[in-house]
């Protein structure tokens, strides 16, 4: 398909567009049309250069022809009127400009909930019914397991599990139940999908270097009050610490950890805590089984809210995001509570 040479005034419209335009589809539809009218190329020959196929190339070309300029722009889609208002639509764009924490925000991702609770929107969510405060009934319910959760376990994972709940559910007063592990933070950037204007690619820094903290942290399953230790290295000192500092936080009635079967977690050291104080229990769920341990639900909500997709200017400032996020929570143990899937509210 070929379509007429470009006028001066034509070939500056559209080199315009092509470069100052943010939105990526705009761009390339101009960059069609210049290709055709500049270079005479076919349409085939375009579409290998946008990476696109034959038809689409041979769409735009025929809006050029019908209405020069204003038919490469996106026609009215069908449907309802739009439910968000201009008042909105201005705050709502401005902000997934940014990210999050560049306005004072304490997480580093926006999710649907709070772009919707930005200032101009009437209908948004009050804020007592988020953060894992209870819902009145008739909300929205928690999402179901997938099908692999649901699943019957094996006797011998069974039986583990079933050991390690009769110790939580049956606990004598004064005794404390935690589910422990222990996670890498890192100074590189997780990256996962995120809000952004259409058409516009979000640029992630990343660091230099690929550093690193160990953090081992232990959470009340009754409670929902955490202890997080941020260390340089993880060894059996640093968990025989954090051991010590449970012991310290509950100075009467038995503490009961359960954790995973790392070696460092059975080692001598870790030994030396247990049998002078006498009443802490060390509980092990089956190998390679980590839904078994809700904590592993706490590090993700923390990696969504602090790590994913942020890259910090200094490790200090990702310790110092990282130590509030444990600060606040604590603060707030219900949300601990609804996020690792604890029932002990409607015990207490």
């Amino acid at each position: 398909m070929a379509i007429p040479e470009l006028t001066a005034a034509e070939a500056e419209a559209l080199d315009t567009r092509y470069r100052t335009t943010r939105d990526v589809r705009p761009r390339t539809r101009a960059q069609i049309v210049l290709l055709a009218g500049e270079q005479r190329l076919t349409a085939p020959a375009i579409a290998r250069i946008v990476r696109e196929s034959d038809q689409p190339v041979r769409v735009w070309l025929k809006r050029w022809l019908a209405e020069g300029l204003a038919g490469l722009q996106d026609r009215p889609m069908p449907g309802g009127p739009r439910k968000i208002t201009a008042d909105h639509r201005e705050p709502l764009l401005a902000a997934v400009r940014q990210r999050p924490r560049c306005v004072g925000r304490s997480y580093s991702m926006w999710t649907s909930q709070r772009l919707a609770d930005l200032p101009g929107r009437a209908d948004r969510t009050p804020p007592d019914r988020r953060d894992g405060a209870p819902r009145a009934q008739g909300g929205r319910h928690r999402p179901q397991p997938s099908p692999a959760h649901g699943q019957q376990p094996r006797p011998r994972v069974s039986r583990k599990k079933t050991t390690i709940e009769q110790d939580r559910d049956h606990l004598a007063p004064g005794d404390a139940f935690y589910y422990a592990d222990e996670f890498n933070l890192r100074w590189l950037p997780t990256l996962r999908a995120m809000w952004s204007p259409k058409g516009q690619q979000v640029m992630i820094p990343t660091p230099g270097q690929p550093d690193k903290y160990y953090d081992l942290g232990a959470v009340n399953d009754h409670t929902g009050e955490t202890m997080v230790h941020f260390e340089r290295r993880k060894r059996r000192k640093e968990i025989a610490a954090l051991l010590t500092a449970l012991l310290a936080r509950h100075p009467t009635g038995t503490v009961y950890v359960a954790w995973d079967n790392v070696g460092t977690h059975k080692d001598d050291e870790v030994a030396d805590v247990v049998r002078p104080a006498g009443r802490l229990v060390l509980l092990y769920p089956p190998t390679y089984s980590p839904w078994l341990n809700p904590i592993e639900m706490l590090w993700h909500h923390f990696r969504c809210e602090v790590t994913h997709c942020a890259c910090f200017a200094t490790k200090q400032a990702l310790l110092t995001a990282a130590k509030e996020f444990f600060t606040r929570h604590n603060q707030q143990p219900h949300t601990i509570l609804s996020g690792i899937g604890s029932k002990a509210r409607k015990s207490i």
